[in-house]
């Protein structure tokens, strides 16, 4: 649950900030995110491990969500 939140405040990160800005936010999420996620994966009946792996999964999604926040910026200044 705790990774949706990051990935939505991403998306909405990306739509009303800078590029630059953004990126800068979306890695501290990100770093935030993968800490809670492998920290508490054995409180959840998991391993450490597959907390980490967790982790991994999520980076290719917080890109998106940042490139979609973002197009949805460029989209916005067009109109």
């Amino acid at each position: 649950m705790f990774a949706i939140l990051p990935l939505l405040g991403r998306f909405l990160v990306g739509r009303f900030m800078t590029r630059r800005a953004a990126i800068a936010v979306q890695i501290v999420f990100y770093a935030i995110a993968t800490l809670v996620l492998v920290a508490t994966s054995p409180a959840h009946g998991g391993t450490y491990t597959s907390g980490a792996l967790l982790g991994l999964i999520l980076l290719p999604l917080s890109a998106g969500a940042l490139l979609l926040g973002q197009g949805w910026q460029r989209r916005a200044h067009k109109a």
